[in-house]
């Protein structure tokens, strides 16, 4: 299968073409649970990460919890 590179974070990544945001987080090991995740600075939500098809140099960064008052 063809790989695209997407940055994940400060990190360049090399991935199967295709790849779902929810399958690239799965691979990298990263607890979604409490997460927010974006790609290009769009939020994505829990329950579109499944739809959301990665694209050569798209930049996914995630987010904790945030709190304050």
């Amino acid at each position: 299968m063809k790989k695209i590179n997407i940055k994940f974070g400060d990190k360049l990544v090399s991935v199967d073409e295709k790849i779902t945001l929810e399958d690239f987080l799965k691979h990298q090991k990263v607890d979604t649970r409490n997460v927010a995740t974006s790609v290009n600075a769009d939020l994505v939500l829990k329950d579109k990460r499944k739809d959301k098809v990665l694209k050569e140099k798209d930049h996914v960064n995630i987010f904790g919890p945030i709190t304050g008052g």
